[in-house]
């Protein structure tokens, strides 16, 4: 790569420690440490409770699980500059961010295929609840791996023309290319604006036939519109940026302001799945409970109710008995 090419390789490489990149990268593999915990914690609940064995509670597992290894490939740049090396060559690039780039393919591809099954549950709710949500289910799962293939092959295919180009290793360094720019600027507007018009439509529906749908339901429904509302907004407001401010800015605002900002906002939107299921879903909320801090509360209520009503009973029993032997 040339100095024209990318104004820091000239003072960056071989200059050892960098004390301003190594904070702003290390505040964000940060971050992504919190969010792969996150994930972590809902892939663990979502497996010890039987009740989230549904397809799209495996689905939204999986998601978690994806996103992980994607939160991972934003760290790599914070170690790279941590040990000093600064730029590495993009064939070592590659073969340590690989992980990461099948995992984020597979989660952005999983956003949409947890859309379409809720979506399809909506439109075809009897065939759904008999064998539709398993045909649904293997369907949207060929889709996704699918998908990941075909990206992970994108970015491999032209990657041989530049082995051994310096980079800082971000995930995003082969889609910067001009070679791969423009599909996959295109496969990631199609994603979320497919993302979000399913999640309209499922409330159109739903509002327009009345659909009696259950309270837990209804949570988990609302649960995933804010999930798909923080990362469409996160990625539209990354666009908006890069297209109409990073232009304005000189390379070190770039650098230092843009694209740290631009992470952690992408960042952001992939490590608030645990927490909205928490808040918003009280089937999740009860499980993160009974899974993490071991919350045993409705089941204690349940069985006061049982001792008191049965208390009260007996009570009765005594009462009538004993006033039937005084009429005698």
């Amino acid at each position: 790569m040339s100095d024209e090419k990318d104004p820091f390789y000239a003072l960056y490489n071989g200059a050892g420690f960098v004390p301003g990149e190594v904070a702003i990268n290390g505040f964000i593999a940060l971050i992504c440490f919190v969010g792969m915990a996150l994930n972590a914690s809902l892939v663990h609940v979502s497996t010890k409770t039987k009740s989230l064995h549904s397809h799209c509670n495996v689905l939204i597992a999986l998601y978690a699980f994806s996103a992980s290894f994607l939160l991972l490939g934003f760290t790599f740049k914070f170690f790279i500059f941590l040990f000093g090396f600064n730029y590495v060559s993009l064939r070592f690039c590659l073969s340590i961010q690989l992980l990461p780039i099948i995992g984020s393919a597979f989660t952005v591809a999983l956003q949409i295929a947890i859309g379409l099954d809720r979506l399809c549950g909506v439109i075809f709710p009897f065939w759904y609840k008999g064998r539709g949500k398993y045909i649904v289910f293997k369907l949207l799962l060929a889709l996704c791996c699918l998908l990941a293939a075909v990206d992970v092959c994108n970015f491999y295919l032209w990657m041989p023309k530049q082995w051994e180009m310096p980079v800082m290793c971000r995930l995003g360094n082969p889609a910067r290319h001009p070679e791969n720019n423009y599909y996959f600027n295109a496969l990631n507007l199609g994603m979320y604006f497919g993302e979000f018009c399913c999640y309209v439509l499922i409330w159109l529906i739903s509002w327009w036939r009345k659909a009696q749908i259950s309270e837990n339901g209804r949570r988990l429904m609302l649960s995933l519109s804010v999930i798909m509302s923080i990362g469409f907004f996160c990625y539209i407001g990354n666009v908006l940026f890069i297209v109409f401010v990073a232009p304005l800015l000189g390379a070190n605002a770039n650098e230092f302001v843009a694209s740290p900002i631009c992470c952690a906002i992408f960042v952001f939107a992939y490590t608030s799945s645990a927490p909205v299921l928490c808040a918003c879903s009280t089937e999740y909320r009860r499980a993160f409970r009974k899974t993490f801090l071991r919350d045993d509360r409705q089941s204690t209520r349940i069985f006061y109710m049982r001792i008191f009503h049965q208390t009260k009973n007996e009570n009765r029993i005594v009462l009538a008995n004993v006033a039937i032997s005084q009429f005698k």
